[in-house]
């Protein structure tokens, strides 16, 4: 048995002002907020991993209540360690901050395991090599301009990235119901032929949901993400039950046990775990079993830096088909294409995106290096 202790564990809260503030259904951002992990082994062996939500209380979370006891542990036990972290706060970490903790943790835990191995993470998962299709996040919204004319802009915005080589893109919708109609509208008439979803990050109640769906089923969109409130579970699977387009939602739930409730209900066509926030991967393969046995597909949600990305693709590669056929259908890891100095500078090494996919590398790990000095000028002291 490989023998390997913990020695150290630093959290990175990091943030980088935007030029133009991006918009959807909710609020805009100004800045992009995201925290990482690192954990270093007594051996000198780095793995890195990645939280999806609020950074500086993450960071707290993780130096505060879990650093302490994982200092000495074998981080090959990631399964035996993650259990020891659910445990240690089952009363307080069932969901929230302490499960997007426990997630990055976990990951930067099968970082290290594949380094130890000198394996990439899709290996030990039993994954492939294949490139994995990607679909372009964008079209947020601008507030410099008119509706009609941010909306040219968002078609523009689009184009570019067909011509990239993109087949499938994701728009924002939840602004209002009429501007809503007009977007994705046009957005069918501008590309016929490109797979689209549609995300209104739950700002419907049900007659308006009810309303988008079928305008969507009508124009052949992929999915429609997040169309009612997360917890919403009856008007969910009521929605779900009313149209033939997908119902897609889950990067607000955790757990096996949040996924079970959305099984349970039958509210989803598609579950949308992030895998920095649900629990890590350790959690991500329960999700994933309790999907397949739901007969639901699987599409990670991803929006963050490349620890995250690198993560979702390595768990795309081993996704299980839904019910499955000999034409495969192909499963999408999304690419966010918004601003973001942080993912774009801080990283010596990472899997290419090229014509629409991501071409995986040979390195041991998620396959992804973080240039520390490139990422210092970004890191949150705790002064503002």
């Amino acid at each position: 048995m490989i023998q390997m202790k913990i020695a150290d564990i630093q959290c990175f809260p990091l943030r980088t002002d935007l030029h133009r503030s991006i918009g959807f259904s909710q609020w805009y951002y100004t800045a992009k907020n995201n925290c990482l992990v690192k954990i270093t082994c007594e051996d000198g062996t780095v793995g890195w991993g990645e939280c999806y939500g609020p950074n500086e209380a993450i960071a707290t979370a993780i130096e505060q209540h879990f650093a302490p006891r994982l200092l000495g542990a074998n981080p090959l036990q990631n399964e035996y360690v993650w259990d020891v972290l659910w445990r240690a706060y089952l009363d307080f970490n069932r969901s929230g901050i302490f499960m997007a903790a426990i997630s990055g943790l976990d990951i930067a835990l099968w970082d290290i395991k594949g380094k130890a191995l000198q394996v990439p993470v899709r290996i030990l998962l039993g994954g492939t090599d294949e490139p994995i299709p990607c679909y372009a996040t964008g079209m947020y919204y601008r507030d410099d301009k008119p509706e009609i004319e941010m909306l040219k802009e968002l078609l523009e915005e689009a184009a570019g990235y067909v011509a990239a080589g993109y087949t499938f893109l994701k728009v924002k919708i939840g602004k209002n119901p009429e501007f809503d109609r007009a977007l994705v509208k046009q957005f069918r008439a501008r590309f016929p032929d490109t797979f689209i979803a549609a995300d209104a990050n739950h700002a419907y109640n049900f007659k308006e949901a009810f309303a988008m769906a079928r305008l969507l089923e009508s124009l052949n969109y992929s999915w429609f993400e997040e169309p009612l409130a997360p917890d919403n579970y009856d008007d969910m699977a009521a929605l779900r039950a009313s149209t033939a387009v997908p119902i897609a939602s889950g990067e607000c739930e955790q757990t096996r046990f949040g996924f079970q409730r959305l099984a349970q209900t039958k509210s989803l066509d598609i579950f949308q775990p992030d895998i920095a926030y649900c629990g890590g991967l350790s959690e991500f393969q329960k999700i994933v079993a309790l999907a397949s046995a739901a007969h639901a597909d699987v599409v990670p949600h991803c929006w963050g830096l490349k620890v995250n990305q690198a993560v979702a693709a390595s768990a795309i590669s081993m996704l299980p088909q839904n019910p499955g056929r000999f034409e495969r259908r192909s499963i999408y890891l999304e690419m966010d294409q918004t601003e973001h100095p942080v993912r774009d500078s801080i990283f010596s090494e990472a899997h290419e995106v090229r014509d629409g996919k991501l071409h995986f590398n040979d390195l041991p790990g998620l396959g992804v290096s973080v240039d520390e000095a490139a990422m210092d000028p970004f890191i949150l002291r705790g002064d503002g």
